[in-house]
C-alpha cells in the first residue's frame, strides 16, 4: 500500500502525491459539489504542483454525488498538465461512467484514460502504464 508524500486540501477534493508516485485526486464520496471553470484551474494548479516536474499517472477517485458545469467542461486539462502519463478513473455509476466517456472522447488527451471499479485494479493499471512509460523513454 502506498503511502501520501505531500497532500493539498481543496473544499471538497484532496489531491496527494503517493510514494508509488501516483497523484491521488479524492473527492468527498457523501457530500455533494460542483465543479465550475474556477474549480477546475485549482484541480490543474494542485496537479501540476505535485508533479514536481517529473511525469505521472493520476488516480481520479469521484464522489457520488458530484457534477461539473458547461464553462469546466471547456477548460482544456491537457495544456497545462503535459507530464501526465494515464489517468486511472474509479467510477461506480454507470451513468457516471458514461458521462466521463463522452467527456474524454469530446476531450481528447494525449495519454490512456482507463475506467475501473475499484482502487486496486487502477493502481496496478496505472503502475504498469508507468512501467511501459519508463520503458519507452529507455528506448528513445
Amino acid at each position: 500500500m502506498a503511502t501520501i508524500i505531500e497532500s493539498i486540501e481543496l473544499d471538497f477534493c484532496t489531491f496527494s502525491l503517493r510514494s508509488d508516485g501516483i497523484i491521488e485526486q479524492r473527492f468527498a464520496r457523501e457530500d455533494s459539489y460542483e465543479i465550475t471553470e474556477e474549480v477546475m484551474q485549482e484541480f490543474i494548479d494542485a496537479i501540476k504542483s505535485l508533479y514536481k516536474g517529473e511525469q505521472r499517472c493520476i488516480l481520479s477517485i469521484p464522489g457520488l454525488y458530484g457534477s461539473i458545469t458547461t464553462e469546466a467542461r471547456k477548460v482544456s486539462i491537457q495544456e497545462d498538465n503535459s507530464n501526465t502519463i494515464a489517468i486511472g478513473l474509479i467510477i461506480e455509476s454507470l451513468s457516471q461512467r458514461l458521462l466521463s466517456k463522452f467527456y474524454f472522447k469530446i476531450n481528447k488527451v494525449p495519454y490512456p484514460v482507463q475506467f475501473f471499479k475499484n482502487e486496486i485494479e487502477a493502481t496496478l493499471w496505472l503502475n504498469e502504464q508507468n512501467k511501459l512509460h519508463l520503458l519507452k523513454n529507455q528506448v528513445v
